[in-house]
């Protein structure tokens, strides 16, 4: 007998009026473990099902970044989506930048802190842009529900990075975009 689950909570993601499920389908084990050597990255055929049962038990919110898999997670969330989901406006997805790498999967500015990576890792104006774009592509969607930051970038002025975040808002490619510091709440007062 199979056991029967009970009905999925949703709730408001923070101060938004976007209702997500309670889980949300963490979607860095989605890759290939060729391009990055992650031996438990699940490949497209193994990830679907795990995709199928999670919309069937109510899961409307999906996390990847684009350097999982440098890529191939997004990919992997966005073949799932065309797959199950018959509107796009049923589920959440999100995402996050911020380390750049080769679209061949080769290296990532993380590993190779080389030239040619000077202005495709970090929270820069033109980095924000380009890697919405990307992360869209990959998807194969029209606009990214969530958009996270990372990691820190202290080579950027925040004003920079917070401007592109609410210009690539304003663009309508991104529904929310947020910056993700595990220390911010270090440096704030305790309330």
């Amino acid at each position: 007998m199979a056991e029967a689950f009970p009905p999925m909570q949703y709730i408001r993601l923070g101060n938004s009026g976007l209702k997500v499920s309670r889980i949300c389908l963490g979607c860095m084990t989605y890759g290939n473990p060729e391009i990055v050597p992650w031996t438990w990255s699940l490949r497209l055929e193994e990830a679907l099902p795990h995709f199928q049962k999670a919309l069937e038990l109510g899961i409307n919110f999906f996390d990847t970044a684009d350097i999982y898999s440098h890529g191939e997670s997004e990919r992997i969330v966005g073949a799932a989506m065309k797959k199950f989901v018959k509107n796009r406006n049923d589920v959440v997805i999100a995402t996050k930048l911020y380390i750049g790498f080769e679209k061949d999967g080769t290296k990532n500015a993380f590993i190779d802190q080389n030239h040619n990576f000077l202005n495709r890792h970090g929270l820069n104006r033109k980095k924000i842009f380009t890697s919405v774009e990307e992360s869209l592509e990959r998807l194969q969607m029209d606009y990214i529900d969530l958009l996270q930051i990372h990691s820190w970038d202290c080579d950027t002025p925040i004003e920079e990075t917070m401007e592109a975040l609410h210009d690539v808002v304003k663009s309508g490619k991104v529904c929310i975009a947020f910056r993700l510091y595990l220390f911010l709440s270090l440096l704030l007062p305790s309330r």
